[in-house]
């Protein structure tokens, strides 16, 4: 009997300890719940549970090795005891292209070993709700930018110029075809007479320098107008070139057909002055877009609106069930106002962009449709200064490694804009957002049905996606085998070796150009015509966003042949022949010498050295103010020496900053600096 009591009293033991280590092993599992919100494919909205022990939980996108390499984490959770917490998707957010899973990593800190294997919880995303996209099947991709504010005296954007290469560098790097802009490139500040040139030299500077070669579109803001809407608005075609090189129209709004789709780029022409009484747009124009839309609706091509300035509360930029966190929006007590957003929702096919607000994309404004009631509405952030909401209000204490945008990839099917931030070059998984396409849009865009314009592409670069690689030689394979259909430009792009017809040996020149046994593909060029482009790129820079200096600037980093090169800086000094650009970087600044300094100079210098040492060139009087002190002048001899400043040898102004030639600078405020105006001087 003792016997049998002690093995019951074992077994009893036994079962005690094997529910207990399962009951622990239970307690320790690490679990991931999605509950969808929709069942349209490649829609992420929705709820994301988390049920985890201790410890800190990092959830990423995945394929089937490890998390996506260009998205940061989705979500970073932190628990103190084991619980659930529930991460919410927002409307329209996306399922990336080549997400199959939904990982949970445990690390204290972001964590390098972002692979499956090393997931403490894997969620296998329903192939029904994949965004089952190839990179094949994608028409094109494009970037879409708002506000840069280029700033002369960096009052307000002292990143400016940082931010913007960044920008520009994110979409060289993600091989956006071309970049669409929703205003103000420049920031126009009050202080100084004629400053917006000065920023303008900026933001065209910083272009033609990048590695960005395709075309910008610049659709106007109301930092471009802030001060002289007539005369500023031609400052702006001028400075852009518009829709391509032309620069004698007096109308800043423009449409582009871009890819077989329509790019409706439309004004501002009041500049919001002030804003809830000045009607923005003005008959004309919305008689000529709202032609636009009657004619393109139900031809089967998207509609793209960029324009500058959102809505009061309606559609995307800033909270609609409460007072607007921006306070300069299209109002509608104005007609103009009430006109557009008719327009608006009357097609509801169109995709509608802007910007404004500098709202940054993580407080989710940046998507709407208005219920389904309009056209779909996309928000951009801004390049220059991404603005927080604190206690209630926007706060503008902009960071260096904060710069937000879109790089937008267009399927048949489905429009994914990619929330970025610029600096890292990365995107946030939780400001991607998928669109719809045009309600009649019939889900086929035939590769080879129309001819690019305005187009320089690679040779060897078959597929047409601004690079080279096997992929290209893969297509001249199936085109030997007639398992592909190559168009004129593919065909002339695939004939690497210049014998005029496409076999074997163009296949294999890319094959051992990749593998560096061939070192170009490309004849040898003239190195003096190069020199030449050179240097004309360099020196016509205020051109940077025409067509024509981006197709030269393109076939220059190419190395491209001497007939293309050729044609190209024709092409290019033709437009500057037609602007009577003045080929020297020289200007005149002058000084009024309030302060009866018994001696004047102007000390200038650059990142390459200064014009003379300290104190500076000795200048000479040239004339009388109105109030009777002498003026004097100094000329800058080049655009390299772009900083300088005003000094009797002990005292001396601020720093001053390359704006504009003929500007009178004075002293208007004495503190540890002499700090200056300007105004425009003429003798």
């Amino acid at each position: 009997m003792k016997k049998l009591i002690t093995v019951l009293l074992s077994l009893i033991l036994l079962l005690f300890i094997v529910v207990s280590s399962s009951v622990s092993s239970c307690a320790e599992s690490v679990s991931i719940d999605y509950r969808f919100a929709k069942n349209d494919k490649g829609y992420a909205e929705g709820d994301i549970s988390l049920t985890a022990p201790e410890g800190t939980y990092w959830l990423y996108w995945a394929n089937e090795k490890e998390a996506l390499k260009d998205y940061k984490e989705i979500a970073k959770l932190t628990f103190s005891y084991r619980s659930s917490q529930t991460h919410k998707m927002h409307e329209r957010c996306v399922i990336p292209e080549g997400a199959s899973k939904l990982i949970a990593i445990n690390c204290e800190n972001e964590p390098k070993d972002k692979s499956v294997s090393n997931a403490e919880a894997v969620y296998d995303i329903p192939k029904e709700r994949m965004l089952n996209h190839r990179v094949s099947e994608k028409k094109y991709r494009f970037a879409s930018y708002s506000d840069v504010h280029t700033d002369a005296v960096k009052k307000n954007y002292k990143y400016d110029e940082i931010h913007w290469r960044k920008a520009l560098d994110t979409a060289a790097d993600r091989n956006a075809q071309f970049i669409v802009m929703s205003g103000d490139y420049i920031n126009n500040n009050v202080n100084f007479e004629g400053i917006s040139t000065a920023e303008w030299r900026t933001y065209q500077r910083v272009l033609s320098e990048s590695n960005f070669l395709n075309p910008v579109y610049e659709d106007i803001g109301n930092h471009e107008i802030r001060q002289n809407p007539t005369v500023e608005m031609h400052d702006f075609i001028k400075a852009t070139g518009l829709e391509g090189d032309t620069s004698s129209s007096d109308k800043a709004y423009f449409e582009r057909d871009i890819n077989g789709d329509h790019f409706i780029f439309m004004a501002l022409e009041k500049g919001f002055r002030p804003s809830k009484k000045q009607e923005q747009f003005s008959k004309e124009q919305l008689d000529w877009v709202e032609g636009l839309l009657e004619k393109y609706s139900g031809d089967g091509k998207n509609i793209y609106i960029i324009e500058h300035a959102l809505f009061y509360k309606y559609g995307a930029g800033d909270r609609v069930d409460d007072e607007p966190y921006y306070s300069i929006p299209l109002y509608d007590p104005l007609e103009s106002t009430k006109r557009f957003k008719n327009m608006l929702e009357k097609y509801k096919g169109v995709i509608f962009i802007s910007g404004h607000t500098h709202i940054a994309f993580k407080y989710q404004y940046n998507f709407s449709d208005n219920g389904g009631t309009s056209a779909q509405m996309i928000h951009n952030s801004s390049v220059g200064g991404v603005r927080h909401i604190i206690d209630g209000k926007l706060n503008s204490d902009y960071k260096e490694d904060e710069s937000e945008g879109y790089i937008v990839d267009v399927y048949n099917d489905a429009i994914v804009f990619n929330g970025a931030n610029l600096y890292y070059n990365i995107y946030d998984p939780n400001c991607c957002y998928i669109i719809k396409p045009s309600n009649s849009f019939s889900g086929v865009h035939p590769s080879n049905d129309y001819k690019p314009d305005d187009t320089v592409y690679q040779l060897g670069d078959v597929n047409l996606d601004d690079k080279v690689n096997i992929i290209d030689a893969s297509f001249i394979q199936e085109h030997i085998a007639k398992m592909r259909t190559l168009n004129d430009i593919q065909i002339k792009n695939a004939d690497v070796n210049f014998d005029n017809k496409i076999d074997v040996t163009d296949a294999s020149a890319i094959q051992k150009y990749l593998v560096r046994i061939i070192p170009a593909l490309n004849k040898p060029n003239d190195e003096n015509l190069r020199k030449e482009v050179s240097d004309n790129l360099k020196l016509f820079y205020r051109y940077s966003s025409y067509n024509s200096y981006q197709l030269l600037k393109k076939a220059y980093n190419y190395n491209l042949d001497d007939e293309i090169l050729k044609d190209l800086n024709s092409k290019l000094l033709n437009v500057v022949d037609k602007n009577n650009v003045d080929k020297k970087e020289s200007m005149n600044v002058y000084f009024e010498n309030t302060e009866d300094w018994g001696s004047v100079y102007a000390y200038n210098w650059g990142d390459s050295g200064k014009v003379k040492a300290s104190p500076g060139t000795k200048l000479e009087a040239v004339g009388k103010s109105k109030s009777g002190k002498d003026i004097y002048k100094y000329t800058i001899p080049d655009k390299k020496y772009y900083k300088f400043r005003f000094t009797n040898g002990s005292d001396k102004t601020q720093d001053i900053r390359f704006y504009s030639g003929d500007i009178c600078y004075y002293i208007y405020e004495k503190t540890t600096k002499l700090k200056v105006k300007g105004y425009k001087y003429s003798k």
